[in-house]
C-alpha cells in the first residue's frame, strides 16, 4: 500500500472512530515531532490480526490508543473489550 493510501485509510478511520480508542474511549493524537512513545498515540489495530488472515481494509480496522494496542497483541478483540470493562480505568 502507498504512502498516501495509508494516510487515507488511516484518516477514514481516526475520523469514523471520533479521534478515541475504541477499547477505552481516551482521547488519541496523530503522530507528532517527540510523540512516538506516547501512550495515547492513536494506531490502527485489526480486529481480526494479520496473523490470522485478517485483511487490511476498513471493516477490519478500528482506532486504538497505542498502549491497548499493545496489550491486546493477538487477543480476540471481544475477549480483549470484556477483559478492558473489567479491568481497572486508566
Amino acid at each position: 500500500m502507498k504512502a498516501a493510501q495509508r494516510i487515507k485509510l488511516f484518516e477514514t478511520i481516526f475520523a469514523r472512530d471520533g479521534g478515541r480508542c475504541v477499547y477505552c474511549g481516551v482521547k488519541t493524537h496523530r503522530l507528532a515531532r517527540g510523540l512516538s512513545r506516547s501512550p495515547n498515540l492513536a494506531t490502527l489495530d485489526h480486529v481480526v490480526p494479520r496473523s490470522r488472515g485478517g485483511p487490511l481494509n476498513p471493516a477490519n480496522l478500528v482506532l486504538a490508543c497505542q498502549a491497548c494496542n499493545n496489550r491486546r497483541g493477538v487477543m480476540d478483540a471481544e475477549e480483549f473489550r470484556a477483559l478492558r470493562k473489567g479491568g481497572p480505568s486508566r
